[in-house]
C-alpha cells in the first residue's frame, strides 16, 4: 500500500516542479553572478539545487507506488525506500526552508544582488521563495499524510544517510573552495571575517548538528503520525 495517497504525492510533487521550473526560468543562471565558484559544479554546487533534486526524485518515488498495480511486489520496496529516506527528506526540506531566510536571504550582499538583476530576471525576487519556501511546507504535509505502514525508519538511516549527506556536502564544499578559491555562501566568508577558521568550523558543526537533529525531528513527527 503506497505510504501517501495519489493526490497528495501530486500535490508534493507539483510543488518541486515548480521550484524546478524556477531555477531553470526565474534565477539568473550562477554562472552569471558567480562564474568562477561554479565553473566545475555548476548549480549542483548549491544545497538548494541539490535538495530540489532529491525532493523531486523522492516524490516522483511516493508518485510511482501509487501509479503501480497493487499486486505488484514493487510498492513494498518503494514504500521502504520511502520510509527509509523519509528523515532525509524532512531534513533537507525544513532545513533548506529554515536556513535559507536566516542566513542567506536577508544577507546584505544577496538583497543587494537580486535587486541589481531585476531588470534581466524580472520574476527574481519571487524565485527566491519558490526555490526555498515550499520545501519545507510541503514535506511538513507530506509526512502529516502518510497512512498507515508496517515499516519504520531507524537511527541508523538517519545517521547513515542525513548525517553521510551532510558530511558528503560539507566535503564537496571544501573541495570546491580548494580547487576555485572561493566559498559558494556570502554567510562562510562573514563568519571567517569575525573569527577566523574556528568561527567558520564551529558554523560548519552548528549546522550539520542542526541538519542531523531535524533528521530526528522528521523521524519523531514520522512515528507520532502512526500512532
Amino acid at each position: 500500500m503506497p505510504v501517501v495517497s495519489l493526490p497528495v504525492s501530486v500535490l508534493c510533487l507539483g510543488s518541486q516542479a515548480l521550484a524546478m521550473y524556477s531555477i531553470y526560468n526565474f534565477a539568473v543562471p550562477p554562472e552569471k553572478f558567480m562564474p568562477e565558484q561554479t565553473k566545475y559544479l555548476g548549480r549542483f554546487m548549491f544545497l538548494t539545487f541539490q535538495s530540489n533534486l532529491f525532493l523531486t526524485g523522492y516524490y516522483s518515488l511516493s508518485l510511482a507506488s501509487n501509479l503501480l498495480s497493487p499486486s505488484s511486489g514493487s510498492i513494498d520496496m518503494l514504500d521502504r525506500i520511502l520510509v527509509a529516506l523519509h528523515p532525509m527528506a524532512f531534513g533537507l526540506g525544513t532545513f533548506l526552508t529554515s536556513a535559507y531566510y536566516l542566513l542567506d536571504h536577508f544577507n546584505p550582499e544577496q538583497v543587494v544582488r537580486r535587486k541589481q538583476n531585476e531588470k534581466n530576471y524580472p520574476y527574481i525576487q519571487y524565485d527566491a521563495h519558490l526555490e526555498h519556501g515550499l520545501a519545507a511546507p510541503f514535506v511538513i504535509f507530506f509526512t502529516s499524510r502518510i497512512m498507515q505502514t508496517p515499516f519504520r525508519a531507524t537511527s541508523g538511516d538517519v545517521n547513515a544517510f542525513v548525517g553521510g549527506y551532510i558530511i558528503y556536502f560539507l566535503f564537496q564544499t571544501h573541495l570546491n573552495k580548494w580547487a576555485t578559491g572561493f566559498w559558494p555562501y556570502p554567510i562562510i566568508d562573514d563568519m571567517e571575517k569575525m573569527g577566523g577558521h574556528l568561527a567558520r568550523n564551529a558554523f560548519f558543526a552548528g549546522l550539520t548538528g542542526i541538519f542531523v537533529g531535524l533528521g530526528y525531528c522528521g523521524k519523531a513527527y514520522f512515528e507520532h503520525c502512526q500512532q
